[in-house]
């Protein structure tokens, strides 16, 4: 059996348990600014707020951003064709297979060879999942096929997935394609998250004090709703 498929139905499970090393408790999200209302219930409000949205303390949007894609697309000109390759490029992507089968992917540029990449991605966006569920309090060795789950861990797995593998950009194949804020809203709303307060958004802009005294700017997922050729989801 071809390696890639580390994270497929068979072999999620030993998946999951290398990257459950990786993963740490995460405390709630606790942004100033909350409200005192002791009628509001705070709800899955942890840190990142949205599955993939960091790591290590870094936004991941940014970073990805910052770097250049290739876009796996082929260069068929039948559309039956280009659809076959698709499929054909989705499968090494093991975990996020069913997730990003819809649309062409890009993955970062990268001496080692398409194949190998997507595998590092597919393992970032497990790792994505895997945190995001324990820092909701969800035992992740329940839930080794999202897509026969409820719609909030799907939606987990979903804005995880098209984090790490972005939408081929049309205009510009070297550059990133931020997740949809549909995407990130339909996560909000499916895991009824609620941080009492008006932090809990989709399209943001933030200014971050550095340690060096400088100020770094982080912005949040596309404003676009998906499907669409400016975002991804």
């Amino acid at each position: 059996m071809n390696s890639l498929r580390v994270c497929t139905l068979l072999t999620l499970s030993a998946c999951l348990r290398s990257n459950a090393a990786k993963t740490s408790s995460h405390q709630s999200y606790k942004p100033t600014g909350y409200t005192q209302d002791p009628v509001c219930i705070r709800n899955n409000c942890v840190n990142p707020l949205v599955p993939a949205l960091e790591e290590f303390g870094s936004n991941v949007l940014e970073d990805y951003e910052a770097k250049s894609w290739n876009c796996l697309e082929g260069h068929e000109q039948d559309g039956s064709a280009r659809m076959l390759m698709r499929g054909n490029l989705s499968r090494h992507a093991g975990f996020c297979e069913r997730a990003i089968s819809s649309y062409s992917f890009a993955v970062p540029q990268d001496a080692d060879g398409h194949e190998r990449v997507i595998r590092a991605q597919m393992q970032r966006a497990v790792s994505s999942y895997v945190a995001h569920l324990r820092a909701i309090g969800r035992d992740f060795w329940e839930y080794q096929e999202p897509w026969k789950e409820d719609a909030c861990i799907q939606a987990i797995w979903k804005v995880a997935c098209y984090t790490h593998f972005p939408r081929c950009n049309e205009k510009d194949q070297a550059k990133y394609l931020r997740p949809c804020a549909s995407a990130c809203q339909g996560y909000l709303e499916a895991c009824q998250v609620n941080c009492c307060d008006d932090g809990t958004k989709c399209v943001f802009t933030h200014h971050k004090k550095m340690s060096d005294g400088s100020s770094l700017v982080e912005k949040g997922y596309d404003h676009h709703t998906g499907p669409s050729p400016f975002c991804t989801g």
